[in-house]
């Protein structure tokens, strides 16, 4: 029965597709949809897989597929141009896909560098401030993740450190400060003044002047030295200090060195950390114009404005000092210099930045500079 036979693929192939059957012999058997074939098409069909041909001026796509219990092949015809479109519509369609995919990658990967990687962005900026020394620096955040929580433990790390540096800078402080009163204390201010106003009232009595001007000179020097246990003092007491001293070194001296005082009046207008030109002045002496065997010795001191700092320099044309011995008193404590203690207390108050810096040149000189900002500061009993 033809019909019964081949009823499933009479009238079954789209427009413009075809269906031939083929014995083994590449006979027709039937065929659907198909202009019409000579011998040498009908051999040239393959029996598997797919091919190409061309079938009364139109190309087809060839499908060929054995139909089991027979000794039949079915061959699927499809026009090119059909499955061209096909192709086409696929690869449009995956270009869509493939342009959504990316659109939709994109806005994953800027809300994913806006969220961690800006976190982490930000963290690393802060830790950077953090290691060039900007201890000041506020680090939180509000974010919850885990970059949130680095950052917060990061915020709560620094903000210890900087307790602790607080707590270490008030306890030098306060241990520099017990150590300046400890020494003050030493000396009975009222015993000592009265005292001394004693001799320079014996002193005028037989007109020894020259002792009347030494014990004037040396109770000013006291008087100043003490300021009342404060360690702030205001640089023209410093300088009447200084000065009172080095008229003591004179008369101690017999003169054997000249002196030269040269300040600015604008200094005066402000305070500073008590005790630290005597210490230097006292090395200049002792160090280097002592141990001066030729020609007279000099000493010179000055003050002077830069800029927002004051600078003192205290200079003598004596011994000098070799390279290692800088560098020992500054960062050592070392008898008989106490160079260091005066760096150290100065670098507490006002920072790294300020200190002394010291030049000098074996068998010519040593000048020493001494640099602080410009300061006044609020008494105890004003505040």
């Amino acid at each position: 029965d033809y019909n019964k036979l081949f009823g499933d693929f009479i009238g079954r192939a789209n427009e413009g597709y075809g269906i031939i059957i083929t014995d083994r012999q590449n006979r027709p058997v039937l065929t659907e949809h198909v202009g019409q074939m000579d011998d040498d098409q009908l051999q040239s069909l393959s029996r598997k897989g797919t091919s190409k041909a061309s079938i009364g001026g139109e190309s087809y796509l060839v499908v060929n597929k054995d139909i089991p219990q027979t000794d039949w092949i079915l061959h699927y015809l499809v026009p090119d141009n059909q499955y061209k479109t096909g192709i086409g519509n696929i690869l449009s369609a995956t270009g869509i896909i493939v342009l959504i995919c990316m659109v939709f990658l994109s806005i994953i990967i800027f809300l994913f560098s806006e969220t961690l990687l800006k976190g982490i962005e930000k963290l690393n900026t802060k830790m950077k401030m953090v290691e060039n020394g900007d201890l000041t620096v506020v680090v939180s955040t509000n974010s919850k993740d885990e970059i949130g929580q680095l950052t917060d433990q990061f915020g709560s790390m620094l903000k210890q450190i900087n307790q602790l540096i607080s707590e270490v800078y008030q306890t030098k402080i306060t241990q520099k400060s017990a150590e300046l009163k400890a020494l003050q204390a030493q000396i009975n201010p009222h015993f000592l003044y009265n005292s001394l106003s004693l001799i320079n009232s014996k002193a005028l009595r037989i007109d020894a002047q020259e002792i009347s001007d030494v014990v004037n000179h040396l109770s000013s020097f006291y008087r100043t030295t003490l300021n009342k246990g404060k360690q702030i003092i205001s640089i023209q007491d410093e300088w009447t200090n200084v000065q009172a001293y080095i008229h003591i070194q004179l008369a101690m001296h017999n003169t054997r060195f000249e002196v030269e005082f040269d300040a600015d009046d604008k200094v005066f207008q402000f305070e500073m950390i008590h005790l630290i030109l005597q210490p230097i002045v006292e090395n200049a002496i002792m160090h280097g114009i002592d141990l001066k065997r030729e020609g007279r010795g000099k000493l010179i001191l000055r003050a002077s404005l830069n800029g927002e700092d004051i600078v003192f320099a205290v200079e003598d044309n004596g011994v000098g000092m070799e390279p290692y011995i800088i560098e020992r008193i500054l960062e050592h404590e070392s008898t008989g210099y106490g160079m260091k203690n005066v760096q150290d207390r100065i670098q507490l108050l006002f920072g790294s930045e300020y200190g002394i810096i010291i030049h000098s040149q074996p068998g010519i000189g040593t000048s020493v500079i001494v640099r602080i900002p410009q300061y006044r500061h609020i008494r105890e009993e004003e505040s």
